[in-house]
């Protein structure tokens, strides 16, 4: 059940970076913030690396 919730956690960040390639704007709101569109991705992609180092330390714990 766990590594489901990962897995959606991952799409969901993936998604938002390449959405964030095809809208227009400089800025994107990041919990209320203003931000510059790189820092919002950067933000994003952080959050998926730290989804997946998650998602594959879960999946080493079965094997």
């Amino acid at each position: 059940m766990r590594k489901v919730l990962f897995i959606i956690g991952m799409v969901l960040a993936l998604i938002t970076i390449v959405n964030s390639f095809f809208t227009m704007g400089d800025t994107r709101p990041f919990f209320g913030f203003e931000m510059n569109i790189w820092v919002y991705r950067l933000i994003w992609l952080g959050l998926f690396s730290i989804i997946l180092k998650g998602y594959l330390k879960e999946s080493k714990k079965f094997k």
